[in-house]
């Protein structure tokens, strides 16, 4: 299997696992992303995807599920108000790097704080 159909079967398994985020629920909001990240991170861990790949992945996620959008972009807005330990490794620095490009200051991992 080459890695382009790695990376299809890895956004299949993620855009079908992602959960009701409820209407303007932050907390559900917020739930799905970490959901969808730690899994994400899964992949990785198993050596099934690289980071790299999950980045872009995660970012593909957004722009064709609006519902992992909405996730995404409300824990970006939250991040220095989340506990950083609920996060895995690609779900902060995806966060992250979202807050960056809507010219929102980053977030360092000493600078959140506990839910």
């Amino acid at each position: 299997m080459d890695e382009a159909d790695i990376s299809l079967q890895a956004y299949d398994k993620l855009h079908s696992s992602i959960p009701s985020i409820g209407f303007l629920s932050r907390k559900k909001r917020i739930k799905a992303y970490l959901k969808i990240t730690a899994m994400a991170q899964d992949m990785i861990d198993e050596q099934e995807i690289s980071e790299e790949q999950a980045i872009f992945l995660l970012s593909i996620l957004a722009r064709k599920s609006s519902p992992f959008q909405k996730a995404a972009m409300m824990t970006a807005l939250n991040l220095a108000k989340i506990d950083k330990k609920l996060f895995s490794a690609v779900g902060f620095k995806y966060a992250n790097e979202l807050r960056c490009s809507l010219q929102l200051l980053p977030v360092d991992d000493n600078q959140t704080l506990s839910s």
